[in-house]
């Protein structure tokens, strides 16, 4: 997943070095995502936000859902957008990947938002694509309201010296209900 991210550290500096502006689109009484529920998957899950690190490339948390906090929060208008790993990690083999059964989703599939004020924010699963890391214009601002859950595939596992395959990454669209 850092090549993704290496890729849209590399496009947003070479827009002048600008992420997307929330200090001019952001309402003052917008409220940030706290936890999702896709009941389909059986998710429940509560998120931390996250942002850059120090070479400007987005954090992904290990065992948690990450709302990227430079994208839009609920019911602003804009692309909501959520970082997630599909796969556990060796050192910890028993705490479950956040995006774990992201990829069973069907179209149509309801996930809930809640921000950290309580409202709920219902979207519709509309589409989900595997993509090349390079492909980042789905976790750019889009014009209108949608949420986008990102990860790997998780098309393959780690065994002694083999690699997890980053070729690709699962992009699930939802639309608001």
């Amino acid at each position: 997943m850092r090549h993704f991210f290496l890729l849209l550290a590399t496009l947003l500096l070479s827009l002048g070095g600008a992420l997307p502006a929330q200090a001019t689109t952001t309402p003052i009484t917008a409220s940030n995502p706290a936890r999702i529920v896709i009941e389909d998957i059986g998710m429940d899950r509560g998120m931390i936000s996250v942002g850059l690190d120090k070479k400007r490339v987005p954090i992904v948390p290990k065992h948690d859902v990450g709302w990227y906090n430079l994208s839009a929060k609920p019911g602003q208008g804009e692309n909501i957008v959520m970082w997630g790993h599909v796969l556990r990690f060796r050192e910890t083999p028993k705490v479950p990947a956040p995006f774990a059964r992201v990829k069973e989703l069907k179209l149509g599939a309801v996930i809930s938002l809640f921000t950290d004020d309580g409202v709920e924010h219902r979207y519709i699963v509309t589409k989900q694509l595997r993509v090349k890391p390079s492909e980042v214009k789905y976790i750019l601002p889009v014009g209108q309201e949608r949420l986008t859950l990102v990860s790997c595939t998780g098309d393959k596992v780690i065994r002694g010296n083999e690699v997890l395959d980053m070729s690709h990454r699962l992009i699930t669209i939802a639309e608001p209900a």
